[in-house]
């Protein structure tokens, strides 16, 4: 112990008498291990940790649907679905291999009306689901069972953080209301600081699944099995396994499913929940998990992988470093052993003083991740995660593991060196670096930093192209122009026994009458240029109808889905941009009671009517009401950015031509300026149009689409950003080899100079070796960048993993990148004075 001490001592003593040294190691070495830090923190709260106040959560599964005989629409999720109908909840809960089950929905609401309405995210659950998980409270209580029912009083739990940061912790809380939809909420209880259920964002309000399901889903969602607006958690029971549970459960729903098909409505992800082959499977709590892992957890895990390739850039670079410190203490360290030092005691001292530097940047990148790092969480986690932090005693253990393996990957080569230490050579050279083994070991390091950038590079322009894909389609729409705007999620002002009020155009539900006010006065603004009104709005819900079409038994099913249904009011193309092909769109006179008419888009006119003229064709709803085609659309992209062909058609709203009235989902608008700098006006101007209005939501066509690209985004980012970081690292390792070997070299410059060699003579052969060490670690840059571009084929759009631009353009910024590095040291040595350096020792 008194002889590691020593060791320690020294080491501060040495490290301090080199400030530049130490603080460039440091500082190398907290970016390094602050990336990892940051990237272990948002993978353990992704993929690890269960969600806080979770008891017993290795027990606890979120319940999927896998079914097979369902198109997937939309990206990523493959063919089990955690979504599925509040009947299906029903039928798990006499499953003897749950102890418990609950379900569960969420969304945005309106809080308040007019100009004090707010947008509030709410968690709808059943009664079982806090005691399933065991959450508490910390004011009040959660409802129970007879709270939970259609016939009780609106009650609400509210967050601890809505409490704090919009009721100011008033203590009085229980003696408050909340204005929901229609309805005043009675508050019963604030739910314990950082409780997320099984989910990992805070909702601000809890509210009884019975209460909350026509404010989220309509009228019908506690009874459809068509609509799918819930998920599903179960408790596994004493001595059950999950394999025995599921099969269990696939028996109950199965079951339970209505002996004759359902009619399709309207809603939500709406879709039948299909055959006896339908199977139910278990997954972690971890949504992320899944049965198959979601794109942002893939993603996540390859930025995670990213951030060790950095960390292995900075220890590559931290070793030279080292070792270049090592070699320019040969005389000392030979002088130690001839003074009787072995072997043994100078590795030791050099791996500690490895391990002091790796310690000291452990405890900086802390800090790189408490500042830098939050950006990163909050943009791989989408919303503030309760418990996420650098502070947690998980990321706080994982720092230091990483800080200790760091410091003895680092010191290995100049440890090595040191214990082959050459007594009589290193007195004789004046400490020079003589050695090709050593030149060729610094190459080897460099080459390491080189190969490693060159695969994030690569990656990182991967990314870059399928985001720049992505945001380039053609989605059949003007999308820089468009907004769209929701007074209120479907039935949130229709209470569930409610009939619909007449209105001049038929039936009519509230929500639709105002939709359509509301439509009539924002095309009076001089910022509007149009405005329709729908049902089905893009990228928010899926609408299927069983139809046949005339002349054929039944229509393909094409890789995007459908027959999807669109109603809309009549200038519904010209405001959207979405090109008539053949025939007309629909017009004024489209109304109930004159001819029922439909637009399909040209895949259903393809594949519907190969061959033939599809204006004039009928479309079936039901067994004999014919829609008469009388146009042809261009085809969009309004569910998914990666949809491949799909079937859609449009019905003209004003022709209610369902028996149960499908309600508006809210307006679609075409502005005149790029619909990004009024969207703020807009929406005041819809807040403003009705007394008594909820909160309006208003979005840009372009930010409803973003979510879909999320994961190019985020791997454009992070790799773009770690690439980078890793750039800058090899870039210092460049520079600092290349004035190491200049230094080395001195006299040889200056003989060189002397005899009539150019100063710039001397800047390319020095500018010229960095460059044959980057050329060669970019060779097997390459071939790892071409292995590993396979590997993430599945998270690219629309761009080759072997994307000549991206490999190309990686390279040419690296070799920029090594020049300039390495022209620095270069021209300063290319400016001593000759005689000067024939003196040099």
């Amino acid at each position: 112990m008194d002889t590691l001490l020593q060791d320690l001592r020294y080491a501060v003593r040495g490290l301090l008498r080199s400030p530049a040294f130490t603080i460039a190691v440091v500082l190398t070495l907290a970016l390094g291990i602050g990336a990892n830090t940051t990237m272990f923190g948002v993978l353990d709260t992704l993929l690890l940790k269960p969600p806080a106040g979770v008891r017993d959560a290795g027990r606890v599964q979120r319940v999927y649907f896998r079914r097979p005989n369902m198109i997937t629409v939309g990206g990523g999720g493959g063919t089990a679905f955690a979504s599925t109908s509040f009947p299906s909840y029903e039928a798990l809960r006499g499953v003897h291999g749950f102890a418990g089950v609950a379900a569960f929905g969420g969304g945005s609401v309106s809080i308040g009306t007019g100009a004090e309405a707010r947008p509030a995210s709410i968690r709808a659950v059943t009664a079982s689901y806090v005691p399933l998980l065991g959450g508490t409270t910390m004011l009040g209580r959660f409802f129970d069972t007879t709270e939970d029912r259609l016939d009780a009083g609106p009650v609400a739990v509210v967050s601890h953080a809505y409490w704090m940061r919009q009721m100011g912790g008033d203590p009085e809380v229980l003696h408050r209301t909340l204005a929901i939809g229609p309805f005043l909420y009675a508050i019963i209880g604030v739910a314990s600081p950082g409780f997320t259920g099984a989910e990992l964002d805070e909702p601000d309000v809890w509210l009884p699944i019975h209460q909350a399901a026509p404010i989220l889903a309509g009228r019908d969602a506690l009874s459809s099995w068509n609509w799918f607006w819930v998920e599903t958690i179960v408790r596994l029971a004493p001595g059950a396994t999950a394999a025995s549970a599921a099969a269990e459960a696939t028996v109950a729903v199965q079951r339970a499913l209505p002996a004759s098909p359902v009619p399709l409505g309207a809603g939500p992800r709406r879709r039948p929940l299909g055959a006896a082959s339908d199977q139910v499977v278990l997954g972690p709590i971890q949504a992320a998990r899944g049965p198959g892992m979601t794109d942002d957890a893939r993603v996540a895990l390859w930025v995670g992988a990213v951030a060790l390739a950095v960390l292995l850039v900075a220890c590559a670079n931290v070793g030279n470093l080292l070792l270049a410190r090592a070699l320019r203490r040969r005389t000392e360290l030979a002088v130690r052993a001839g003074l009787g030092a072995g072997r043994g005691a100078l590795v030791r001292q050099v791996l500690v003083e490895s391990l002091v530097l790796a310690l000291v940047g452990g405890a900086a990148a802390l800090l790189v991740a408490l500042w830098g790092g939050a950006a990163v969480r909050t943009w791989l986690l989408q919303s503030p995660v309760p418990g996420a932090s650098v502070l947690d005693p998980r990321v706080l253990g994982f720092t230091a593991l990483a800080a200790l393996v760091t410091g003895l990957l680092a010191g290995l080569a100049p440890a090595w060196q040191a214990g082959r230490t050459d007594l009589s050579g290193a007195l004789r050279s004046g400490g020079r670096d003589v050695s090709p083994t050593r030149g060729r070991l610094r190459s080897a390091l460099l080459g390491t930093q080189v190969a490693l950038t060159l695969v994030l590079l690569v990656g990182a322009g991967l990314f870059v192209r399928s985001l720049r894909h992505a945001q380039t389609l053609d989605y059949g729409f003007d999308v820089d122009h468009l907004l769209l705007a929701n007074a209120q999620q479907r039935g949130g002002n229709v209470s569930i026994s409610r009939q619909f009020a007449a209105s001049p155009e038929g039936p009519m539900d509230p929500q639709s009458a105002r939709l359509l006010r509301m439509r009539e006065k924002i095309r009076a603004n001089p910022l509007v240029a149009g405005a329709d009104a729908m049902v089905g709005m893009p990228y928010q819900s899926v609408i299927m109808l069983s139809i046949r079409v005339s002349g054929r038994d039944t229509l393909p099913r094409l890789a995007g889905g459908g027959p999807f249904m669109l109603a809309v009011t009549p200038t519904y193309f010209a405001t959207v941009g979405t090109r008539i092909l053949r025939g007309r769109g629909f017009t004024d006179g489209d109304v109930k009671g004159s001819l029922p008419v439909t637009v399909v888009d040209e895949s259903f006119a393809k594949f519907a009517w190969p061959g033939r003229d599809p204006i004039g064709q009928c479309v079936f709803l039901g067994d004999t009401t014919c829609v008469s085609v009388v146009g042809v659309a261009a085809d969009v992209r309004g569910r998914s950015v990666t949809q491949a062909q799909s079937l859609n058609y449009y019905l003209a709203f004003q022709q209610q031509l369902q028996p149960s009235q499908m309600p508006l989902d809210g307006l679609v608008i075409r502005t005149r300026a790029p619909a990004a700098q009024v969207e703020g006006l807009v929406q005041h101007a819809l807040q403003t149009s009705e007394p008594d209005l909820p909160y309006v939501r208003v979005q840009t066509l372009a930010e409803r689409i973003a979510p879909q690209w999320r994961s190019w985004q985020l791997g454009a980012t992070m790799l773009t950003l770690f690439g980078l970081l890793a750039l800058v690292i090899a870039s210092l390792g460049l520079y600092g080899v290349t004035a190491y070997g200049v230094a080395q070299r001195t006299q040889e410059i200056g003989v060189r100079i002397a005899l009539g060699a150019g100063r710039r003579d001397v800047v390319r052969l020095a500018v010229a070796q960095a460059l044959r060490a980057t050329a060669a670690g970019a060779a097997i840059g390459i071939v790892l960048a071409l292995m590993l571009a396979r590997a993430v084929a599945a998270l690219l759009f629309g761009v080759s993993p072997l994307d000549p631009l991206s490999v190309l353009g990686a390279i040419a910024v690296l070799l920029a990148v090594a020049a300039a590095a390495a022209w620095i040291p270069a021209r300063r040595a290319a400016g001593v004075d000759p005689m000067v350096a024939l003196r040099t020792e």
